[in-house]
């Protein structure tokens, strides 16, 4: 990226952009006046059904151990059956190949046979014939008594030579037929074992297929319980979070009523500029999100551009209908239900109470996002109770709702919407997932920009950053997770969040070492000595250098190459030649080596920046 050559308006922007954030906290995030005891009984009860659920989460894990386990078994014996079967089959067909020499032999016996019988036809009949001549007849049709004498004793010896020949060959026939009879019989017992065989592996493998499914079964119910055993975690971890502030005599501000905004920065030219010169900057897209639905601060984009709620959903998701008052569960057309069960508040009436308790966009922004937002909530709590057939979180986990109603602004967005859903084409109603930001790209839309391609300059382009927020995020996250990874106060590692040349040098030089070790990893692999890692034992620098096989000093640039809104690799020219890194694998070693706190904090993708000052 070019240098900016008007940094101080950029400098300008971010600090009103950071008081503006800073004013935005204080005028619009709800507050919570619950009395310490009150808490500590709502504390008191998560926990009990918490444990509960871990309870049950043992027994199932125990279920599914056991299931398992007769489930090998059965794959054990599918697989002795399988290769006895086998077996039965190559007999069968070696007994095939036997019976059918048997049968060539008998076809060629037959063949000699009828040969032989035709000769001794032949012989016996010309005998015949000159039996009936007169003796005289006969003696005077030789020259001699000799020529009579011979001529008799041949054919008397022919005959008898043929007779004992077709004997012969009959017996040698009959051998033949008594073998392949044999064969046959054999082959017949041999497919009533293989019929045997296939009729025990039928059974099994139906028994199989159905322990399967009920292992698939309790490992949809585990992930199920899992889920709402993190869903109760968050919330007491954030319920005991306002316990102490409310018996320190504070006032405690929900932390998802806006996303944080401490280490956000609206522009990469200005944070640039103040980079030391020949240094890296590692910036990612988003952090922790899920690129799915709504972008709650792209949608505030769009409705400052003019954008109603209809055109702001149909941006995030496309295809789907706008539906009143109904919708399809399993087939089945149903009445959007009238009440829900929270795990926190118990049962409320849906439209009247449970939407008008949610915290997650603030009132101040335009009635357009309000509504949108209270169509994808609503869409949102139908989906995942199936119109109120199960119970739903109150946490970020799932839908973040308050312990009061509101009136201003929030209610007429929901009073505005009331019944409407987005469905499928069918009338079924999907997850309408959304986020304060989706790290600009959308699953379902792609790049979120005013082109609608993200092509060009997309980062000026993007809906989010017109709206005042980056999608970029320093990779500078000073406090451990889950805690204060955008705070300023928390501890900095004695660094800033710039990487030297010898520290992207060294990165490289550390993926040649963890690149050679069968990406198994390597135990001296972490970051050097400094104020947040004190271990011994780490290669050093220089250690480092002298095991890669290629050792890197410097770098002259260095270049990313993306697509779908996740790197697919980047590309150093060093003194040691040209590296091509996956983005991958760059993310992982960056996160085990990278100095200080800096991290790529996506978990299941990465669309990363680095710059070179």
């Amino acid at each position: 990226m070019s240098q900016n050559k008007t940094a101080p308006k950029y400098i300008i922007l971010l600090i009103a952009v950071f008081f503006a954030s800073v004013l935005f906290f204080l005028v619009s995030t709800p507050t919570y006046s619950q009395t310490a005891q009150e808490l500590e009984q709502i504390i008191n009860q998560k926990e009990e059904e918490l444990n509960k659920h871990k309870t049950y989460l043992s027994e199932i894990e125990k279920r599914i151990k056991e299931i398992s386990s007769s489930n090998y078994t059965l794959s054990e014996q599918i697989n002795l059956l399988d290769a006895e079967i086998s077996k039965l089959q190559a007999e069968i067909s070696k007994k095939d190949k036997e019976i059918e020499e048997k049968l060539k032999s008998i076809d060629e016996k037959q063949k000699l046979l009828n040969e032989k019988k035709e000769s001794l036809d032949i012989v016996s009949s010309d005998l015949y014939m000159r039996s009936r001549y007169s003796e005289g007849q006969f003696l005077f049709s030789f020259s001699s008594l000799d020529q009579v004498i011979r001529s008799l004793f041949i054919k008397k010896n022919t005959i008898t030579t043929l007779k004992q020949e077709i004997e012969k060959i009959t017996g040698e026939f009959q051998s033949l037929v008594d073998v392949k009879a044999g064969l046959e019989k054999e082959k017949e017992e041999l497919d009533k074992q293989k019929k045997d065989l296939a009729d025990s592996y039928a059974l099994i493998q139906k028994e199989k297929n159905r322990v399967q499914a009920e292992l698939n079964k309790q490992i949809a119910e585990k992930g199920k319980i899992a889920r709402t055993i993190n869903g109760l975690t968050m919330e007491l971890s954030d319920l005991q979070y306002q316990l102490l502030i409310t018996r320190q005599g504070g006032t405690y501000v929900d932390p998802n009523a806006v996303p944080a905004s401490g280490e956000r920065i609206t522009t990469l030219r200005g944070f640039m500029d103040s980079a030391p010169a020949g240094s890296f900057g590692v910036f990612s897209i988003g952090a922790y999100t899920h690129r799915n639905g709504m972008s709650q601060w792209g949608a505030k984009a769009r409705a400052n551009a003019g954008q109603t709620y209809d055109q702001i959903l149909a941006a995030y998701y496309p295809g789907k209908v706008l539906r009143t008052g109904s919708v399809v569960i399993n087939g089945v057309e149903q009445n959007i239900m009238t009440n829900i069960s929270t795990t926190t508040y118990g049962t409320l009436n849906f439209e009247e109470d449970y939407l008008l308790r949610l915290n997650e966009v603030p009132e101040s922004w335009p009635m357009e996002v309000l509504k949108a937002q209270a169509i994808a909530a609503r869409t949102y709590a139908i989906n995942y109770t199936s119109n109120g057939a199960k119970s739903i979180c109150t946490s970020e986990s799932c839908q973040v709702v308050g312990k009061s109603k509101k009136t201003g602004a929030w209610k007429q967005a929901v009073e505005a919407t009331r019944g409407m859903v987005l469905t499928d084409s069918s009338g079924k109603p999907f997850s309408t997932q959304y986020a304060a930001v989706h790290g600009g790209w959308s699953n379902t839309s792609g790049w979120d920009t005013t082109d609608k391609t993200g092509n060009g300059d997309w980062m000026s382009r993007a809906w989010d950053s017109i709206s005042g927020v980056s999608w970029f995020y320093k990779i500078w996250y000073r406090g451990e997770p889950p805690k204060n990874w955008y705070s300023d106060t928390a501890p900095n590692c004695g660094r800033n969040p710039w990487m030297t040349q010898e520290e992207m040098a060294d990165i490289i030089n550390i993926y040649q070492i963890w690149k050679a070790s069968g990406e198994k990893g390597d135990s001296r692999i972490y970051p050097v000595v400094d104020a947040c890692h004190s271990n011994i034992g780490q290669y050093t620098y220089a250690e480092a250098r002298a095991k890669a096989a290629k050792p890197v000093t410097s770098i002259s640039s260095v270049a990313v190459s993306s697509s779908n809104g996740t790197t697919n690799a980047v590309t150093f020219h060093t003194n040691a030649g040209i590296f091509v890194i996956s983005g991958k694998d760059f993310k992982t070693v960056f996160n085990l080596r990278a100095p200080g706190r800096l991290r790529i904090p996506q978990r299941d993708f990465v669309h990363i920046n680095i710059h070179m000052k």
